[in-house]
């Protein structure tokens, strides 16, 4: 299974980064790069993606912002879901709020991304599931 994602983030040290780990992640395909939250959300609407791995402070649009408007028309057929970047630990309970699949904190290495990413590519496998067969359970015996 390949995963369709974006990385956003106003740092363009920090964005080469992410994208360099997105291209090292042989499951991950990375279909844009943005620097701002508001490109990102224009991209969004031609091009829906799995993952986004999203920085949280950012101009004009912070990323919390976008992942609200995000989790507003995630009602539709397409879930995409969020890993956050960032250097700022204050924001992870805001993060899991708007229902972010990972919170990972600057600086981190390629070893914590590849966990985030497993984490996003196991999600979407179950999502992807056909239902299973009911299994009938019996009571112990007495």
């Amino acid at each position: 299974m390949t995963l369709s994602c974006i990385a956003v983030d106003d740092e363009p040290l920090a964005l080469g980064l992410v994208c360099a780990f997105i291209e090292k992640t042989p499951f991950l395909n990375l279909v844009g790069r943005y620097s701002s939250a508001v490109e990102a959300l224009q991209g969004l609407m031609t091009t829906p993606v799995d993952v986004i791995f999203l920085d949280i402070q950012m101009p004009d649009l912070t990323g919390l912002e976008l992942a609200r408007v995000l989790e507003r028309s995630n009602r539709g057929a397409h879930t995409t879901r969020i890993i956050f970047t960032t250097a700022f630990d204050q924001f992870a309970l805001d993060g899991f709020r708007v229902d972010a699949l990972d919170y990972l904190l600057k600086p981190f290495n390629y070893e914590e991304f590849l966990r985030a990413a497993s984490k996003a590519r196991h999600y979407f496998e179950l999502i992807q599931r056909p239902d299973p067969t009911p299994v009938a359970v019996q009571a112990p015996a007495p």
